[in-house]
Parts: structure tokens; sequence; C-alpha cells
């Protein structure tokens, strides 16, 4: 949350005091520029195009419960708690 932070503000402000202020290594924010995506970060990507159909599908209806619930019988495993925490990280 922190380099989301710098990284979103690093125009405005220097990165060196921003990372001072908020008590992080400059090369930890750089390590976190640089890394690739996780497993789970790309299963979540996926995941969400899935989620957007569906929502889409239902004239944007359906919550997570019954999202995570079609998903499901298409085959792709995931929990209502997850499908939420995603449609909230993206504001659908």
């Amino acid at each position: 949350m922190k380099y989301r932070f710098i990284e979103e503000y690093r125009e405005t402000y220097k990165i060196k005091n921003m990372c001072e202020v908020l008590k992080v290594s400059r090369s930890g924010y750089y390590a976190w520029k640089t890394r690739q995506p996780s497993t789970r970060q790309k299963d979540n990507e996926e995941l969400l195009g899935h989620i957007r159909e569906v929502h889409t599908q239902s004239r944007r209806l359906y919550g997570s419960p019954r999202i995570a619930a079609e998903l499901n019988e298409q085959g792709l495993r995931c929990g209502k708690n997850r499908v939420a925490w995603i449609m909230k990280e993206h504001s659908i």
C-alpha cells in the first residue's frame, strides 16, 4: 500500500522524502516496482475478465455470491469472498 502511494505521487514529491516519511527503504520500493506479478495476481486478472462477463450478462444485477456460483458452474473454482474482493478492487 505504501509503495502504491509512492508510485502515485512520485511526480509530485521526491521518492527519497516519501520513503523517509513512510519509513520504507528506497531499495524496497524499487524492488517492488520491478517485481513480476505473482501467480495469484495473474489468476485474479484472468478471473476479472470472467467476472465482468457474468456481471454484464446479468445486466449488472448479480453480486459476488451469484457470480461465484455461476463461475463454479462453468468450472472456474473461486469463492464469493474472492469475487467480492476482485470486484471491489476494480470498482465493479
